[in-house]
C-alpha cells in the first residue's frame, strides 16, 4: 500500500498541472459579483454542494438533539463544601457578547468582496452563544435567550432553497444569482449580490445546528 501511493504521489508530481485556480481568479467579479473568490464559489459555483452541506449539518444537528434528549449522565458526588464560582469568567462573557455580534454581523455583510461569509460569521455568533453557556450556566442562558435553534435551522434552510427557487421566476437555472451595484447617499455605491440571501440560510442553519449540537452535549 505504501509503495502504491507513493507511486501514485511520483506519478501525479512529474506530469504536467493546469489548474483551475487562475480560471475562478480570473471570473470571480465580472460573473459572480464578488471579490472574495472563496464565497462566490461556496455561494456561486458550488452552491448546490453547499445547500448539500448546510442540509447535512442541519440533520446533524437535530439527530443530537434527538439522541441526548432526556439523557442525564451520572453526576459525581459533591464534596460539602461549595467551591466559589469564577467572577471573571461570566463578566468577560457578557462583555464579549455585543462585540462578538457586531464582529459574527460584519464578517457576514462583507463576505461576498473580503474574508468572511456565513459559515464563518454563523460560527463567530455559536461560540460567543456557546462561552455564556459555560460561563454562566444552561438555566441562567435560557432564562434570557428565549428560542429555539431548531427553528434556526429551518428557517435558514427554507431561506437558502428560497433563494434558488426565486432564480426560477427570471428564467434561470435553481440557485443562479445575480448582482448589481447601486448608489446610495452618503454611502456612494454599493455591491448587492444575490447570493447574500443565500448566506443567509447559510448562517442561520450554521448557528442553529452548531449551537443545538454543542448545547445538547
Amino acid at each position: 500500500a505504501g509503495a502504491g501511493v507513493a507511486a501514485l504521489a511520483y506519478a501525479l508530481l512529474t506530469r504536467g498541472f493546469d489548474s483551475i485556480s487562475p480560471y475562478f481568479l480570473r471570473i470571480s467579479v465580472p460573473e459572480g459579483g464578488g471579490a472574495n473568490v472563496v464565497n462566490v464559489i461556496l455561494v456561486d459555483y458550488r452552491g448546490y454542494d453547499t445547500m448539500g452541506e448546510i442540509t447535512v449539518l442541519g440533520i446533524a444537528g437535530v439527530v443530537i438533539y434527538a439522541l441526548l434528549a432526556g439523557f442525564v449522565p451520572a453526576r459525581r458526588p459533591r464534596p460539602a463544601s461549595n467551591e466559589p464560582r469564577s467572577q471573571f469568567l461570566p463578566l468577560v462573557a457578557r462583555l464579549l457578547l455585543p462585540l462578538a455580534v457586531l464582529v459574527s454581523l460584519h464578517l457576514f455583510l462583507r463576505g461576498h468582496n473580503a474574508p468572511g461569509g456565513g459559515f464563518i460569521a454563523g460560527l463567530v455568533l455559536a461560540l460567543a452563544l456557546i462561552l455564556q453557556y459555560v460561563a454562566n450556566g444552561r438555566q441562567w442562558v435560557e432564562q434570557r435567550l428565549r428560542t429555539d435553534f431548531r427553528t434556526w435551522i429551518g428557517a435558514g434552510l427554507l431561506i437558502a432553497g428560497a433563494a434558488g427557487v426565486g432564480s426560477w421566476l427570471f428564467g434561470a437555472p435553481f440557485l443562479t444569482s445575480s448582482y448589481a451595484y447601486w448608489t446610495l447617499p452618503l454611502l456612494g455605491s454599493i455591491p448587492l449580490a444575490s447570493a447574500v440571501v443565500f448566506d443567509l440560510g447559510v448562517y442561520l442553519t450554521v448557528v442553529g445546528a452548531t449551537m443545538i449540537a454543542l448545547v445538547s452535549i
